[in-house]
């Protein structure tokens, strides 16, 4: 009878803490990713020299994300520039959003991302950048992004 007793509330304890628990498949709500983002910080760190930095909103350019229910563009403007448009679809699991890109870049980029109301953090993007005008290295970008 002694194991009943404690085996018992053992499992209710577990069913309590499970039912709380979110998926760790997908996020709370793919919807509350889906409309326009503006960078509020795009930096780009060298992979090559990590000390190497620069954001592209601070030196006066900006990045837009536009998420619809499955596709992604992200525009960036330079300025003086013609924007440079990439297409993509996208999913997220409980913390990582990835781009898939259909034109403007190849293969996928994965971000480390939170979503804290109208505010979208993601990290750890691996992105081409030209550090040096004209020679794209590896870098990683990381954003701060605001609903419009």
């Amino acid at each position: 009878m002694r194991a009943k007793s404690v085996v018992l509330p053992v499992i209710v304890i577990g069913l309590l803490l499970g039912a709380g628990c979110k998926s760790s498949t997908g996020p709370e709500d793919e919807d509350d990713f889906v409309g326009t983002w503006r960078a509020t910080k795009a930096e780009y760190t060298s992979v090559a020299t990590p000390a190497n930095k620069v954001d592209i909103i601070a030196a006066g350019s900006t990045l837009t994300l536009v998420l619809s229910t499955s596709t992604a563009v992200l525009t960036i403007t330079d300025p003086g520039e013609s924007p440079v448009v990439l297409n993509a679809n996208w999913s997220a699991s409980v913390d990582v959003l990835t781009l898939t890109w259909t034109s403007g870049s190849s293969g996928e980029t994965q971000f480390d991302y939170t979503l804290d109301g109208d505010e979208l953090t993601m990290t750890g993007g691996h992105m081409p950048f030209d550090f040096t005008p004209g020679v794209p290295e590896e870098a990683i970008l990381d954003l701060i992004l605001v609903r419009q």
